[in-house]
């Protein structure tokens, strides 16, 4: 079965030829309308394009299933993609760079009208960034991404000042014990 996109692509192409024929014959009209038509159908074409893109299902064990025919897919036993998880990286991945707790729960009602209560989607987030599937974003509780945070090294002032992780130090206690106990 031909895939959609590549009949509105056929068309864009038929279109073109229609207006470089029309430009030939000096229709300005013609052209103009052939432009500004063209110039909306590829925009629809890139729209749809990034979306399958941004909503290709969450990789199982065997890597992203997503290319696979529907009669191969039948004939796989055990490979299950849960929905909620693939809403879920759908809302995280389209997104942007952070989408936080609450965002989630509104988009899932929005674009799925699934209702979660936040402790659920909490856990369920959770497992998601203990698969890698998604990510959480360091020192920013309940932010996700679907982006992979790179690996934050000290920058050089960090790196060169004794005192830069002063305020996350433990207190030792064992140094205030005094040798003699006065009782």
């Amino acid at each position: 079965m031909p895939d959609h996109v590549d009949s509105v692509k056929d068309y864009l192409r038929l279109m073109e030829g229609w207006q470089a024929e029309a430009e030939r014959k000096g229709d300005a009209r013609a052209v103009a309308r052939y432009d500004s038509r063209i110039q909306f159908l590829n925009a629809i074409v890139s729209e749809l394009e990034q979306l399958r893109r941004i909503t290709k299902p969450i990789p199982a064990s065997y890597g992203d299933l997503s290319d696979l025919p529907p009669e191969l897919m039948k004939e796989l036993s055990g490979v299950k993609v849960d929905d909620l998880e693939q809403q879920i990286y759908t809302i995280i991945k389209s997104g942007g760079a952070e989408v936080d707790l609450d965002a989630v729960l509104i988009e899932l009602f929005r674009r799925f009208q699934v209702i979660q209560t936040r402790k659920f989607l909490q856990n369920k987030l959770w497992r998601m960034a203990q698969k890698e599937l998604i990510f959480s974003v360091p020192g920013r509780k309940g932010i996700y991404s679907a982006i992979q945070p790179a690996e934050q090294s000290p920058t050089e002032s960090e790196a060169n000042n004794p005192f830069s992780d002063w305020d996350n130090a433990k207190p030792n206690f064992d140094n205030d014990l005094d040798e003699e106990v006065p009782f």
